[in-house]
């Protein structure tokens, strides 16, 4: 768009450059409205200088007009009359108005203000349509003014009648001021009464009754007739006696009323009574404006959505004389919104309801007139990303209607909504308690247990179904949704094709769960873990030589919780990263004050470590960093790691051991015996020791040990050594397995016989009471 200040201006147009009458460019600012102006100002007569700050403020007034919301056009007929004492159309003395020689200037001025829409403001085709109509709508204001009123009686050869019965307006007619009347500026004829009609001369007997007088002012007839808006006047009693080309076209009329009909012809009933409830309103002067939405029906009998603005035609006396309807089609606007109300409320592929549906469904469930109890099944198809990954998304979205269609036959009377991507919930009233929703389950699992042949593909899923049912009393909404979530989520685990019942217990130990992971990474910060280390003793002598570090939580609310209460959480959540570098920085700072106060002889730490630190790319980093910050030795220290962590084909694991074995941290397979270890894999671990797991060592521990056990314990501990690793027994309780233990050639032994974990200030003490110093 160029700037208004480059255009050169219409073209045709004169530009004599007359400064006396124009003002000079230098002396116009850089406003674009006032630039407008000026060079509106050239195209009135020289004898007639116009003002330049009344032109401007005309200008200013109508681009406020054209974006003025809602839009009134007929308001910019008032901006007309203002124009006519500021010379731009020639000088108009008081009682000397004169149209002569100001078609020109008017056909100008119409042009400039069109093409020169930028400068007002009006942007884009909406808004210079609406300018176009106001700038129409202000010269037929001026050309009103400037015409004389002419009395226009259905018998024209009355038209010499004397200007003393032109303003009687209870007989003949009324002539409106646009200068102070600037909403409705047509000059209309009264109803005719029976009186008055009795009265005409026989000139009007023909049976003509004129309802309205015809707009004989040319420019604001032009206005009427070309304006896109649809407008019409209707007498008080609510006849339609004339309509302009827009509204004809609206209404699919080919030409003008035949004759006046009531506006209840072009009404639909069922807004009808609302409409003429609002007119009563109007004629009682109880509001100035009448303005509603409906359905107006054209002469096919279809109908369209309409804003229809009536306002009040006031006679001279202020007495209400005729009303002026405009009207403005909407029915695009409907259109969308009706679409847009179907994609809030309707699924767009399976054309079931949605996730809201069903949300305000159990909102009006769990209210007081709801029924007594709700069923909720949520079914989420298995694998369905698969399908859509080897077939297609269009296979996708065929195979979710054919699912959509089961699940309503199936569901029978009850409500299939779709609530996800690959997710549907049936909801059920009043349901002969659990059993009942859960047969429906089963139904549905059944419904959908048969392939489907898509695009001559034969598919075929399964579904996990989580059911919840319950009494709507003391439950919301989004708790039942809830909770057959969660069900879901169970059946999903077991590996899906099938139904889980929610259990509220169960859910609330999962919560406690959850719960203590939200303020697991807090808690690091806010100091809330310790430390506590376990004895690991030689058997053969009774020395300690290490201590294994156990963490603990001291949770501000549920007291001191040991590693199984969060472990797994951690793990699960990743927080163990974090977790096990502060343990590994802790122990191995205690571990090397237990070193610089015993020397060589101090006792290693023993540090767990999980899949998750293993397979993360920072952890043999850490280690090296802990080692080097903290001063203690590679030697002192023990990593205990998993047969999980291991195993698999991802080799940096492996290769991270192989480097602090190198390094010199020992290492040490835990759990032992629990896994699928093999003696090909064991060969290939870089690790200094083998840890039985307890469950072995238990049998050891009565007089007469069980055979099996036995046999077990003395088969791994040869095993290890013949691989040339130490072995440690967990679990020891009592004195006679660690006797048992040491006969079968066990290295070390750890459990409740050796000492319960406590105080890493402890350690040193232990270990000059085990070598007797």
């Amino acid at each position: 768009m160029v700037a208004p200040r480059s255009l050169s201006g219409p073209v045709g147009l004169p530009r004599d450059g007359r400064s006396e009458a124009a003002g000079s460019d230098a002396a116009v600012d850089a406003d674009p409205i006032r630039l407008l102006a000026a060079r509106w100002a050239r195209l009135a007569p020289a004898d007639a200088p116009p003002t330049l700050d009344r032109l401007t403020g005309v200008l200013r007034r109508l681009a406020e007009m054209v974006r003025a919301e809602p839009f009134w056009p007929f308001a910019a007929r008032a901006l007309g009359a203002d124009l006519v004492d500021s010379g731009l159309c020639g000088p108009q003395g008081p009682g000397e108005r004169h149209v002569e020689g100001v078609e020109s200037t008017l056909a100008a001025s119409r042009r400039l203000l069109r093409d020169e829409a930028a400068a007002l403001g009006a942007v884009g085709p909406a808004a210079e349509r609406r300018l176009g109509v106001a700038v129409d709508e202000m010269v037929a204001g001026l050309m009103s003014v400037l015409q004389p009123a002419e009395q226009n009686h259905a018998d024209q050869n009355h038209a010499d009648q004397s200007a003393a019965d032109q303003t009687d307006a209870d007989e003949t007619g009324t002539t409106l001021d646009p200068r102070q009347h600037a909403a409705t500026h047509i000059t209309l004829a009264p109803r005719r009464t029976a009186a008055a009609t009795s009265g005409e001369t026989a000139a009007a007997d023909d049976g003509e009754q004129p309802l309205l007088r015809s707009i004989t002012d040319r420019g604001l007839r032009a206005a009427y007739e070309q304006t896109a808006v649809g407008c019409g006047v209707a007498e008080l009693d609510g006849v339609l006696v004339d309509l302009n080309p827009a509204l004809a076209r609206m209404f699919g009329l080919s030409g003008e009323l035949a004759q006046p009909r009531p506006l209840s012809d072009f009404v639909h009933p069922d807004d009808l009574a609302d409409l003429v409830d609002r007119l009563q309103r109007l004629m009682r002067e109880e509001s100035e404006v009448l303005r509603i939405e409906l359905r107006l029906l054209r002469y096919d009998g279809g109908a369209f959505w309409a804003h229809v603005t009536a306002s009040r035609v006031l006679d001279s006396a202020r007495r209400p004389s005729y009303l002026l309807i405009v009207v403005e089609d909407v029915s695009e606007r409907h259109r969308l919104r009706s679409r847009l109300e179907e994609a809030t409320y309707q699924d767009q592929l399976t054309r079931l309801p949605n996730r809201t549906v069903a949300e305000q469904w159990l909102h009006r469930a769990v209210g007081s007139r709801g029924p007594q109890r709700v069923g909720v099944c949520t079914l989420d198809l298995d694998g369905f990303h698969q399908v859509n990954e080897a077939h297609g998304q269009q296979v996708g979205d065929r195979l979710l209607l054919a699912v959509a269609g089961r699940l309503q036959v199936a569901a029978t009377e009850h409500l299939v909504t779709r609530t996800g991507s690959d997710e549907f919930t049936v909801l059920v009233a009043d349901p002969d308690g659990v059993g009942e929703v859960a047969r429906l389950a089963e139904r549905l699992l059944s419904a959908i247990a048969m392939p489907f042949t898509i695009n001559g593909v034969s598919i075929s899923v399964t579904a996990s179904i989580g059911v919840a049912e319950g009494a709507t009393g003391p439950s919301c909404a989004q708790e039942f949704l809830r909770s057959s979530d969660v069900a879901r989520t169970w059946a999903k685990k077991l590996g899906g094709g099938r139904a889980v019942v929610f259990d509220p217990e169960r859910d609330a130990a999962e919560s406690a769960r959850f719960a203590l992971l939200s303020g697991m990474r807090g808690a690091i910060g806010r100091g809330e873990f310790r430390l506590a280390f376990q004895p690991l003793v030689r058997l053969s002598d009774g020395q300690l030589r290490g201590a294994e570090a156990l963490v603990r939580w001291q949770h501000p609310e549920q007291g001191l919780l040991s590693p199984g209460r969060f472990i797994q959480l951690a793990e699960y959540s990743g927080a163990i990263v974090q977790l096990g570098r502060w343990i590994l920085e802790v122990a191995c700072a205690r571990a090397a004050s237990w070193w610089q106060e015993l020397g060589e002889q101090a006792p290693y730490v023993s540090v767990n470590v999980s899949p998750v630190q293993l397979a993360d790319p920072g952890w043999l980093g850490d280690v090296k960093e802990v080692l080097e910050s903290t001063g203690l030795p590679a030697e002192q220290l023990q990593l205990e790691i998993t047969e999980q962590a291991v195993l698999g084909e991802d080799a940096a694991p492996l290769d991270a051991l192989a480097s602090l074995r190198s390094a010199g941290v020992r290492l040490a397979l835990d759990d032992f015996g629990t896994g699928y270890s093999s003696l090909a894999w064991l060969r290939r671990l870089p690790v200094h020791a083998l840890k039985i797991d307890g469950s072995f060592i238990e049998g050891l521990r009565n007089p007469d040990p069980d055979p099996t056990d036995s046999s077990i314990v003395r088969a791994l501990i040869g095993m290890a050594h013949a691989l040339g690793l130490d072995v440690t027994a967990e679990w020891v309780q009592t004195q006679v397995q660690a006797e048992r233990l040491a006969e079968l050639g066990c290295d070390f032994g750890q459990g409740e016989h050796f000492g319960e974990p406590g105080p890493g200030e402890w350690v040193p003490e232990l270990y000059r009471r085990s070598i007797g110093t």
